[in-house]
This record gives structure tokens, C-alpha cells and sequence, in this order.
């Protein structure tokens, strides 16, 4: 090959399709999520009369939980198809 064909084949870019978003479905079940989680910390810090730190850390572990069962169920659905 010689230089010439070299800078030709170099500035041809990939071809990509359009990104696609998130589905309306999935931001409205995130920002759901989301509010109940806030709201739980609202609760158990003045409802339940719980340090903020304590009622952070209960709302935060909650979502990471609710993290952990939607891994785990994504894993096995793929995994059976």
C-alpha cells in the first residue's frame, strides 16, 4: 500500500446509528424509584425520628438492594433466553 491509499483508508469514518434513549416507561419508573427513596428518607428521618445519617444510609441501601435484585433478575432472564 502506499501512503496515499493509507490516509484514504484512514479517514473514512464508521458509519453509526442514531443513539436511542432511554424509553418513557424507564424515566418514569427511575424518577418513581428515585421519589421513594427520598421519601423514605424523609420518613424514617422525621417520622421515625432516626439520626440523618441513619435514615441516609437505610434510603441509600434500599436502592442499592433494589440495584441488586434488578442485576440479578436481568442475569437470569438473559440466561434463559
Amino acid at each position: 500500500m502506499t501512503t496515499d491509499q493509507e490516509t484514504a483508508t484512514e479517514q473514512i469514518e464508521p458509519v453509526h446509528p442514531p443513539a436511542r434513549g432511554p424509553s418513557r416507561n424507564m424515566v418514569m419508573i427511575a424518577g418513581g424509584v428515585g421519589g421513594g427513596l427520598v421519601a423514605w428518607f424523609f420518613y424514617a428521618w422525621l417520622g421515625l425520628r432516626r439520626n440523618v445519617v441513619d435514615a441516609a444510609g437505610e434510603s441509600i441501601g434500599s436502592g442499592i438492594f433494589l440495584l441488586l435484585v434488578l442485576s440479578v433478575a436481568g442475569a437470569t432472564y438473559r440466561n434463559r433466553r
